[in-house]
This record gives C-alpha cells, structure tokens and sequence, in this order.
C-alpha cells in the first residue's frame, strides 16, 4: 500500500517548506517551545563531580534516546553549582560543537538530566505541539538548523538562537501530530533494525577476512596436506613440506625516522607513511617536503608504535608502486627479497606473534626484537605466490560484500531523512495504515533484486528454473503488489510471461547478487541458476522497498510456490491471470467459467496440459494459500476471456 498525499495543499510561501496540507498552521518555533540552558560546575569542587546525575555534552549526543552520560555530577552541584535538572523526556540539541558542521543531533532523554553550555534542553508549551511530534519535526528540518550555524572558530560551529527561534515550523492538528509521531517510530525502528543488520554483516565479513587470511598463510590451501607441529604455540600445525623461519633470515629490517619538521601538505612531493597512513591502507594522505627514511616498491610497512590506544600496531602496508614514501619514526619498514610481498603482507598484517609482546601499557608499541625474533611460515615460492592469488580473489569478493552493504546502509539513511522530512512537512498523509512509500525506484535494480531474492530462495529446489522464476515474478506483480516490476505479460503456452522482463531479471540479478544463468543441455532447454559469493547483500535494499507487509507477502508466496512443482506452478499463475482478468473487466466467473477459459481461450497447448478436474484442485488449492485475485495490477494482453 502506498501512501497517499493529502487532499488539499496550500503554499506556506516558503521555498524550502513548499506546499502544506490546508489545514496546517507554520508558527515560528519560538512559540512553541520553552528553552533551557546548561553549564559546567565549578572543577575546584570535587564534590561536585562523579555524583549520581548525569550530565549531558555533546560527546554523549550519540543515539535520538539516552539514559546515561560519560560525566556525571553529584546533587551538591545541582543545588549549588548553578546547574538544572532537565526532567525526562526533555529534547536536547547542539548549539555549540564541531558536530554542526555536518549534523544536528536531536536527542530525547530518558532519564532526569544536566547538560553543559553547549546544548539547550527543550521542551514544548503546553496545548501547541506534541513532544514526540515537536523531536521528529526537529530531526526531519535538521538541515534547516544547520543552515542557521554560523563559524566559531577552530572548525567550530554555532547556532544562531535568534535566527533559529524564527524557524517555520510546520504545526498539524494535535492528534495528527501524534499519528505522525506513531508513524515515524515504528518506520524508523524497521530501517534502524535493517542498518544494524547491514553494519552486522560488515563486522561479519571482517572476521570471515581474518579468518580465512589466517588460515591460508599458516596452514595452505590443501586441506589434505599432512601436518607437522611448528613449536611455536601461536603457529600450531604448519604444513610437513612449509619451513618456519625467524623473519630475520628473511627479511631486512629498517626503522622510519622523524619527519614532523618536513611535514608540509602543500608539498605534494613525498608521502608521509604514518601510523594512520597504514592502519587506513593509505586513504590517510600527508605530505613532507624531505624524505629521510625512503620506502620502495614491494616494502612492507608496519606500525611499531601507536598511541593513545594501540589499535593500529602492527597493521601492514604493502608499497605496490614508485611514488615516494617518507616512513616516520612510528613504522618501520620490511625488506625482503626471497618470499612473494603479497603474502608476507597477509602474514605479517596484524600477526598474532607481534601481537603477543605486551609493553605492560595495553600494548601501544613493539620493540625492535618483536620483529627480529618473530617466527613466520616460509612455504614453497611458488606456493605463496598462489595462497596470495587465491586471497586476492577471495578478498575482493569480501570487499565487493561490504561495499554493498556500505551502499545499502547510505541508501536506508537516505529514505530514513526523506520519510522523516515527508511526514513532518505533510507531503505524505500517514494518519492511515501505510508501508510502502512512493519513493523513486530504478526499475532494473528492483527487478534484479526481486529476481535474487526468488532465485537465492529456491535455487535448491529440484523444479526450480527458469518457468517457476516466471511464475512467482508475475505473482508478485500482481498478488503481492511489486508494481515496481512493470510487467507487461503476455498470454503464453506456459502462463502469463513478460519475455524482456525475465531476460533483464536475470541479467540484474547477476549484476546484484552473482547469480549466473546455467542451461547445460544447450540453448532450448531448461534452465537453473547457479548461486554467486553475494547472497543475502540486496536484502536490507529490498525490504525497504517492499516495506514488511509486500515483503511478508512474498515470502509467503515464494514459499508457497516452493511445495508445488513446476506444472503446478504454471497452473496457480495462469488461473490467476485468467480470473483477475476477468475481475479487472467487471466480470465474476464461476469456477467452472475459469476453468474453461484458461482450457480453450489461453493458449492451444493448455487443453493438452490439464484436465478440467486438475485445474478445479489448483483453484481450490489459491484459496486456502490466500492466492485469491482483486481484479487489480496488470492485465495479460489478449482480449475479452468471457463473452
């Protein structure tokens, strides 16, 4: 179900706001809300601090709820410190940050609350705007706010209070207000839940690439090789045919050296490779005029010493071309001219050998002899030169993973602001039951993506090809609502089929999930589907397109369809047609009526397929499945079915 727009708009007179539902009001937000300001106690008073009352900065603006701080005050401060206790569910913003420059943070509290200078507490007057309504508003006009920010100075922004209390805001009637409100917070929970679900995967995909790193580099590719003990307790069992080797007598080992006189960005002349530089594979660019400690082509990189919190030591970089590196005094650089640099790079890249050299201060340095004494595999040349081919592949495959998944998350975001903005402003009217928004879609990608989640969920089936893919497409246009496949269907000797729609259904799902078409007896036979390395990716994408009733409703009928074979199939989607035809015509046929029409009207081939009594079972069949028509979605394209 879409949701509607309102009946009847007028023009606020504001280009940003646009059109409003008549029957709105636009108030400045001066009169709607009452403001409170926060401040620091006295640091001369140690009893003012680490007392059981939160305090609220701008550190702690994290999530739209919170019931806890970083600081806490005690409740002397509060009596004598000259700071006051927000009650809960008072909405705190940002007026002084370097977080305005890219956001404005909106945050209801949950919990009584102090807050610094930096935020306001806000709170609505009475009778005028419903607090949930008066948050969601905020959030959905954020790049209003930020448009009234002015510089502070040191990358530092400021809202302009006056400017800002004059913001228009846009006032529905009060019930309506908290019909909107209801509605923005069970949407965004869905969306919230897919981003967590997406961020998981990535997180997933992260220990996967260790994983599989790690194994390849110590134990090989042929799971049958015989195995030996290494001696080395982190190392375990290594390959009978692997030597294991100090890097010493592999390797060359140089330390980098200080640079920070040199450092100048505008110098574009030498690469300054420091500790961030690698631990962000050199996304982290600086540059220095001299270079006192020069890397070369196939080096490798790795920090030795990282502070305050060690979380980048002994990452790795491998140098894979002829540009200058100036490496500091952080990194050191490994020379080695005997083993492949790829896998030297997997195999020293956050190796659990240097890992394990604790300095006593959570480990933000490694001293020189973590590298000299380290134990490393020395397989075959030949043999690191495939385990670092076959990781390339691999890794490429996990990259292209969390790519999606990265693309998936900007896209959820992006409909998250665009619904917000939509319901606060009165471009949609959501005080009916709604799920799916009319938000632009790009016809290939919802077909590819329909076409992955059909394929992924029934490839395994043995009647699963090319004709059940049909089937449950047209379905889903028509039953469940997808109209964003745009089929136009055709009356075939197999059911309603849209030819160019499944071609590009196919080419799409590649494209979206590797999904390749396989047809082993050749062109003119059947046709299965052969999984690719991406499954699950388009998920997040699809379910907030289809929103959770289309979406609930095609995994009923994916599953659905999955019981029955392939005539089966084609007998539920041609009855459908022929029936929901004759509904879109204004027509109610009786059983007997549909039988008839699809036995002598459809095609010539369908009487030589089924009996009348068989096709009287698969109507019986739709209903108890809820595959019943509504005489709605496209109409196959032949003429009249009864007379």
């Amino acid at each position: 179900m879409s949701v509607p727009a309102y009946s009847s708009y007028q023009d606020s007179g504001i280009k940003w706001l646009g059109e409003v539902p008549g029957h709105w009001s636009i108030r400045p937000l001066k009169y709607l809300v009452a403001l409170r300001s926060g401040g620091t106690p006295s640091k001369s008073r140690e009893d003012f601090w680490d007392g059981p009352v939160p305090w609220a900065s701008a550190k702690d603006l994290k999530s739209e709820r919170i019931s806890d701080t970083e600081d806490h005050l005690s409740q002397a401060a509060i009596v004598e410190g000259g700071v006051e206790l927000n009650p809960p569910h008072s909405i705190l913003i940002l007026v002084r940050g370097m977080m305005l420059a890219r956001a404005f943070p909106v945050v209801e509290v949950l919990v009584p609350m102090a807050i610094n200078q930096d935020l306001k507490a806000i709170n609505p007057k009475d009778g005028l705007i419903e607090r949930r309504f008066l948050a969601w508003g905020l959030r959905g006009t954020a790049r209003e706010s930020l448009d009234r920010c002015s510089e502070a100075g040191h990358g530092t922004k400021a809202l302009r209070m006056e400017d800002w209390l004059s913001l228009p805001f846009p006032v529905p009637p009060l019930d309506e207000q908290a019909a909107i409100a209801a509605f923005l917070d069970r949407e965004t929970v869905m969306i919230d839940s897919l981003v967590k679900e997406q961020r998981r995967l990535i997180e997933l995909l992260k220990e996967k690439r260790q994983a599989v790193i790690s194994h390849a580099v110590t134990k090989g590719l042929n799971p049958d090789a015989p195995m030996k003990e290494s001696g080395i307790e982190w190392l375990g069992k290594v390959p009978v045919h692997w030597e294991v080797r100090r890097l010493s007598t592999v390797c060359g080992f140089e330390p980098g050296k200080a640079h920070e006189p040199f450092i100048d960005d505008e110098a574009d002349e030498h690469i300054y490779a420091s500790a961030r530089f690698v631990s962000t594979q050199g996304s982290s660019l600086r540059y220095c005029s001299e270079n006192l400690s020069p890397a070369r082509r196939n080096d490798i990189l790795m920090v030795m010493s990282d502070l305050p919190n060690g979380r980048a030591l002994a990452r790795a970089f491998l140098v894979s071309d002829d540009r200058s590196y100036a490496v500091n005094q952080r990194v050191c650089i490994i020379r080695q001219n005997t083993c492949d640099p790829k896998f030297m790079y997997h195999q020293l890249d956050r190796n659990e050998g240097l890992l394990c050299h604790d300095d006593g201060m959570n480990q933000t340095h490694l001293p020189n002899r973590a590298f000299t004494k380290l134990e490393i595999c020395a397989p075959p040349l030949a043999e690191q030169i495939e385990i670092a081919g076959y990781l390339d592949r691999l890794l490429e495959k996990f990259a292209a993973l969390s790519r999606e998944a990265e693309r998936a998350i900007r896209f959820l975001n992006e409909r998250r602001t665009a619904l917000i903005f939509a319901a606060v402003t009165g471009k949609i009217d959501v005080r009916g039951p709604a799920e799916v928004l009319p938000f632009p879609v790009d016809r290939a990608q919802a077909r590819g993506m329909i076409a992955a989640e059909i394929i992924e969920r029934s490839a395994h089936q043995a009647t699963f090809g090319r004709v059940k893919l049909q089937k449950i497409a047209y379905l889903a246009d028509v039953h469940v609502g997808i109209s964003e496949l745009e089929g136009t269907y055709l009356r075939e000797a197999a059911g309603p089929l849209d030819r160019e729609m499944v071609r590009e259904m196919e080419h799409e799902a590649g494209r979206v999930a590797g999904i390749r078409v396989n047809q082993p007896d050749g062109a003119g036979t059947a046709v299965n589907y052969r999984l690719g390395d991406q499954r699950g990716a388009h998920r997040a994408e699809l379910a907030a397109l289809l929103g959770a009733d289309r979406s609930a409703k095609l995994d009923k009928l994916i599953d659905d369809i999955a019981t029955i074979d392939t005539k089966g199939a084609e007998a539920v989607a041609t009855l459908y047609a022929v029936w929901n035809d004759a509904l879109i015509e204004g027509e109610t046929p009786t059983d007997t009526e549909k039988v008839l029409a699809m036995l002598t009207e459809w095609h010539p081939e369908k009487k030589e397929k089924f009996r009348m009594d068989e096709l009287h079972t698969w109507l019986g069949w739709m209903r108890r499945h809820g595959l019943v028509p509504r005489g709605e979605g496209p109409r196959t394209s032949t003429g009249r079915l009864f007379a």
